[in-house]
């Protein structure tokens, strides 16, 4: 009887988790963006964007745009600053408290999503939790407007990495844009050698088609970003 109850709550456990996982393709395939396709990077913090996205955003540098929405110090202004001119990448910053970002809903709610195909947010289970707020904010935001159905939640890695991505995007060509990128946030890279922990990662995941540097992402629909996050708040 204990087996049986045992292994009755085993499936429970994993059905609850991977439920909203299970119609997705497990096994990366490439992340092609089409000419009219327009995405948004949203960084918690200054160098979140260069860490995560700083590949794909390098490759297709006209579709993005990036907002970070802590605005930090005068240093770390002037490094994102910097680091999205050097992408050539539109950019702003907005002034929501570092580690109070999900307190911030009445700023974040003033981004217009609705002019975007794709929003690039960190994994909900990276271990920051500035970085899952992005995602609890996005869900409001999502559930009290109407959006496109052709919009698409894209996770990027960040602190943690994502066991199940469902995209990649080759980088080997602009994996140095990227290395650059990240090393202009001279006071976080002063700390913590970013570039070469994320890169490491990167290379790790060129396995998957053979390649020099990858950018592994979870690419969600709207329908499935809110199951997520159901899923997540049920804990």
């Amino acid at each position: 009887m204990k087996k049986f109850f045992l292994k009755s709550l085993y499936k429970r456990i994993v059905n609850i988790i991977f439920h909203p996982f299970l119609g997705m393709n497990i096994k990366p395939i490439p992340f092609i963006l089409k000419d009219t396709d327009k995405c948004l990077v949203i960084a918690p913090h200054p160098d979140d964007e260069s860490i995560g996205c700083g590949g794909i955003i390098s490759r297709y540098t006209k579709k993005f745009k990036v907002i970070c929405l802590t605005h930090g110090d005068d240093n770390r202004q002037a490094e994102f600053d910097n680091a999205m001119n050097y992408l050539n990448v539109e950019h702003e910053i907005l002034t929501l408290k570092d580690k109070h970002i999900i307190e911030g809903y009445e700023e974040f709610s003033k981004i217009d999503f609705r002019e975007f195909n794709y929003i690039f947010v960190p994994y909900i289970f990276d271990q920051h939790d500035d970085h899952k707020a992005v995602s609890i904010l996005l869900d409001k935001y999502l559930k009290q407007n109407k959006i496109s159905n052709e919009l698409n939640i894209v996770f990027y890695e960040v602190w943690s990495a994502m066991s199940m991505p469902n995209y990649f995007v080759d980088i080997s060509r602009v994996v140095e844009n990227k290395k650059n990128a990240i090393n202009f946030h001279k006071s976080q890279v002063n700390e913590k050698d970013y570039a070469s922990k994320i890169l490491g990662l990167n290379q790790y995941r060129g396995m998957i088609i053979n390649s020099k540097s990858v950018e592994c992402f979870t690419v969600l629909s709207v329908n499935e970003f809110k199951k997520v996050i159901k899923v997540i708040k049920g804990f």
